[in-house]
């Protein structure tokens, strides 16, 4: 009997193929991607970082729609990956074994696609583009270009940390969050409840006689109905009992209706057993007559009812007046004029209370306020343990980096409570030894930026354990025996997890488990790019190209080779 691996035992997921068209230099390309260290290598404009610009659209980046390639209706990137990450459980049954999202858009003026813009497929079902993000962020880490100088910012610098600290951060920021929310609120309340206490206090006056107009009328909802449906009803007391007293006498009076209804009854009744169709005819009369003799009984008691009294169509017409009155203020109806009341009286109750609710409402602030004073202190503590560990894991990845006696301090200095803590966050960097720790932008050149943050995204990536990781052009600043080892650092990553590198150093491309180069060339009035994966020997004359600009030097192609065998050996 078989057994089905649960989540926790399946691999990771891993990308095996890439295709893009219609972005940017690409038409058409494919890429059937390994495990382990996969690098894309390639002359300048050859369209190499098109390749990372499709992989950050398929992961829910904003997309620039000028970057459509000329004469095409829409750029499609499309990816497949063995394996269904947890994040994609929605969409696609985990059995399956994989996984194929979709993103295509639209030109600039064509309104083909949907929205006229972007749409994207999950599993070959429309989804959101937000989506994508939800379901790739996890599996798909990128490290672009210009992270060595998005580094240096602070607010990437506190995401980074808090992404290393783990379920530990996570816990207490949740718990700051909330605390620093429900103090915000608090200290809202209290700003708006001070400011309508100044306000109100100089409308008291006005507030209560409003008060006092409507409670004297105290009017009822709806009563303004109910008064012109009776003032009708007085003023015309007379011809209204008029016209009930004659209706009732054509009823029942001598020869009236219910007499001659009377008649036909007894007329029908008499022969009915002769004939049954007359039964139905003989039902309606009767109750017609039963209905006349009712109708009848209803007039008589309306009209012996009917008051004329002038002095109730008086009070009635008073009323009306009165309520008219607020209407004309707090209308068009009384159900207004009931609800300004509610709104005036519960103003005023602010006035007349308003000492004794400022103070709870204070209170309630200083409460929240010594609420987000715990929950940072706690939120610090865990920033800082995490800070001490990741700072011990880069310095380690920089020793491997060229960099032995560089020394990474994390810093989580105190500051007043705001949305993201009540911290700063700033990461330093001693670059040499007897150097003091400094700011990464003044503290480093722009090769030891680019080598900080490489060693800070894999700190990242051990810990949550991303499967997939992109580095485009992450050599920045960096040659000889640094993009050694660089190289053997990427090697090293992708033992376990699946790296794709686009470079421009042959030293970094040698160690590739998958060397694909990218190539454009001229065909008829239009220009073509293709990719293709090396074999050993492709390998070689690419790197000697890498590295000396020609593929006819043999110095160079010794060279290449030389790299390729000692990146073998590691």
């Amino acid at each position: 009997m078989s057994v089905v691996p649960t989540t926790a035992d399946r691999p990771p997921p891993v990308l095996t193929d890439l295709e893009i068209a219609g972005l940017g230099i690409i038409d058409e390309i494919a890429l059937s991607l390994a495990p382990g260290l996969n690098v894309l290598t390639g002359e300048t404009g050859a369209g190499k970082t098109m390749v990372v610009t499709g992989l950050q659209w398929l992961l829910g980046a904003r997309a620039d729609r000028d970057k459509v390639r000329a004469g095409e209706r829409a750029a499609v990137v499309q990816a497949r990956f063995d394996g269904v990450p947890r994040s994609a459980g929605d969409w696609v049954d985990p059995e399956d074994g994989e996984l194929l999202v979709t993103r295509e858009v639209g030109a600039r003026g064509d309104d083909a696609t949907a929205a006229g813009r972007s749409r994207a497929r999950i599993a070959g079902r429309l989804a959101p583009v937000a989506t994508l993000s939800e379901v790739l962020e996890p599996v798909v880490e990128i490290h672009s270009q210009h992270e060595s100088v998005r580094l240096a910012d602070p607010s990437l610098q506190r995401r980074l940390l808090d992404r290393f600290g783990g379920t530990a951060v996570a816990t207490a920021r949740a718990a700051y969050d909330a605390a620093y929310a429900a103090w915000r609120e608090a200290v809202r309340v209290l700003d708006q409840a001070e400011r309508s206490s100044r306000d109100d206090a100089s409308m008291a006056d006005h507030l209560r006689a409003e008060v006092d107009e409507i409670a004297a009328v105290d009017p009822a909802e709806g009563e303004e109905d109910a008064l012109d449906a009776e003032i009708g009803r007085l003023e015309h007391a007379e011809s209204l009992r008029r016209a009930a007293v004659v209706a009732t006498a054509a009823l029942t009076g001598d020869d009236g209706a219910r007499d001659a209804l009377g008649a036909a009854v007894a007329a029908v009744r008499d022969v009915v057993d002769h004939d049954p169709q007359l039964a139905e005819p003989l039902a309606r009369l009767e109750g017609a007559l039963a209905e006349a003799q009712d109708v009848a009984f209803e007039l008589d008691a309306y009209a012996e009812g009917l008051d004329a009294d002038p002095e109730s169509l008086d009070r009635a017409l008073g009323r009306r007046a009165a309520i008219g009155g607020l209407l004309r203020k707090y209308g068009p109806t009384t159900g207004d004029v009931i609800a300004h009341l509610a709104q005036a009286s519960d103003r005023l109750a602010l006035v007349d209370g308003g000492d004794e609710r400022l103070a709870r409402l204070r209170a309630e602030a200083e409460a929240g306020e010594e609420a987000v004073t715990g929950a940072g202190a706690a939120l610090t503590a865990a920033r800082r343990t995490a800070a001490a560990a990741l700072a011990r894991i880069v310095d380690g990845h920089l020793a491997e980096l060229s960099m032995p006696d560089a020394r990474t301090t994390i810093a989580v200095e105190d500051a007043s409570p705001g949305p993201d803590g009540a911290d700063r966050v700033e990461f330093l960097l001693a670059a040499n030894r007897g150097q003091p720790p400094l700011a990464l932008g003044r503290a480093a050149s722009g090769g030891e930026r680019s080598r900080v943050a490489l060693a800070v995204k894999v700190a990242l990536a051990d810990a949550d354990d991303t499967p997939v990781m992109v580095f485009d052009e992450v050599d920045a600043g960096i040659g000889g025996e640094t993009a050694l080892a660089v190289g053997r650092k990427l090697a090293r990553l992708a033992e376990g997890r699946q790296v794709l590198c686009v470079t421009h150093l042959a030293q970094l491309a040698a160690f590739a488990d998958a060397h694909f180069v990218v190539t454009k060339a001229a065909q008829g009035d239009t220009t073509v790019t293709r990719v293709d994966r090396l074999s050993d020997e492709d390998r070689a004359v690419e790197l000697s190209r890498m590295l000396s600009g020609a593929t006819e030097s043999d110095a160079a192609l010794s060279h290449a080779r030389e790299l390729l065998a000692s990146a073998a050996r590691g």
